[in-house]
């Protein structure tokens, strides 16, 4: 009975080391729930998808259109285990030329994300997905943006 015990608690320690990242999937901004400050206007939508590319890599592919008419694509890829993200970007991406990103993994279903432009540090985004998965929740901080400090909150939802 023991034997039995300790297999099927190995099972499932080893089945959630194979679960897919909780990221994964297709993200869609709620605009109504999200937080942004005057200086920083909210996009006209926003959309994220997450897949699992190799056995140790993530591809993002960041899409959103700005209430002027602008829009941005970056389609970029780090180890799932975090580090240097490699970006391919396209559209309206003026604030993000020169800019470095690194993605760190904290633990299942949370991240940072660290900004870095000229050798200094511009920016962090703290991702977290909730227990149930249906909700993340992005904390976007700037120690200066357009002469002030900035903090966004952005809710996406799993679709």
């Amino acid at each position: 009975m023991r034997k039995t015990i300790l297999f099927l608690a190995c099972l499932g320690i080893s089945g959630s080391l194979w679960a897919a990242d909780p990221i994964a999937g297709t993200w869609k901004i709620n605009l109504e729930k999200s937080k942004f400050p005057e200086r920083f206007p909210a996009p006209k939508e926003n959309t994220e998808i997450y897949r699992e590319v190799g056995p140790d890599q993530i591809e993002m592919t960041y899409s959103s259109s700005n209430r002027d008419g602008t829009s941005n694509l970056a389609i970029c890829t780090y180890p799932a285990q975090g580090g240097a993200m490699v970006c391919r970007q396209e559209g309206a991406v003026g604030e993000m030329e020169g800019i470095s990103l690194f993605q760190m993994f904290v633990g299942p279903g949370e991240w940072y994300a660290i900004y870095i432009q000229n050798g200094k540090q511009v920016g962090t985004r703290h991702k977290v997905v909730s227990k149930d998965g249906k909700t993340m929740r992005q904390t976007m901080k700037a120690p200066e943006y357009m002469g002030k400090p900035l903090e966004a909150i952005l809710i996406m939802e799993k679709q």
